[in-house]
């Protein structure tokens, strides 16, 4: 198995405090990668985006529905603020991809067969219901790219040719300086698979 080169990037609105937060975590043969958007800005979205990662940190194995209810019920005892999210599990050996999506987490491959994922509407922590994963497959060479609602949703390779040549770090930078909105915190996590 190839290594998996990813990047999480995140740009805040406010000065310091994003209420958008990334995790990755490569556990050998498979790699969890979780996007969240707490809603609002500055230090009360990010004590709560904190809450959440942390919370998907220590969870970051379980089932990705199990995690959802976990964390909706984790959200609520802590009175943190809501917040939309995007999970990935990434089989490395085969591309197996699972994936659940709630809010305005937009989750894309691009590629051969480049793809929108489905996102479920809701808010973990308010308003949400029970949740199937969802399944698809990167092929080697592929972009996955998890992005909060703070990156504008319609670009495609003609909007950015180079986003299946560059590595995962140059990708992100450039979906948030390219389209990145100016009146939100901006966060994508990219990854190209490797075989």
């Amino acid at each position: 198995m190839a290594a998996q080169d990813y990047c999480i990037h995140i740009r805040p609105l406010v000065q310091h405090y994003s209420g958008d937060t990334g995790l990755v975590v490569d556990s050998g043969d498979t790699v969890f990668l979780a996007l969240a958007d707490a809603l609002g800005h500055g230090r009360e979205a990010w004590t709560s985006a904190e809450i959440v990662r942390r919370y998907m940190e220590k969870n970051h194995r379980m089932d990705l529905a199990e995690l959802v209810e976990g964390l909706h019920d984790h959200v609520r005892r802590k009175g943190a603020r809501g917040a939309v999210i995007g999970l990935c599990r990434l089989e490395k050996k085969t591309g197996a991809l699972r994936y659940l999506s709630i809010g305005d987490i937009t989750i894309r491959k691009f590629g051969a067969t480049p793809k929108t994922l489905v996102s479920f509407p809701g808010i973990v922590g308010e308003a949400t219901r029970t949740l199937r994963p969802k399944a698809t497959g990167l092929d080697d060479g592929d972009v996955l790219a998890l992005y909060s609602d703070g990156v504008k949703y319609h670009f495609g390779v003609k909007d950015y040719p180079l986003i299946l040549k560059h590595d995962a770090g140059t990708i992100a930078r450039n979906l948030i300086e390219k389209f990145g909105k100016d009146h939100d915190d901006a966060s994508c996590i990219v990854l190209r698979y490797r075989k």
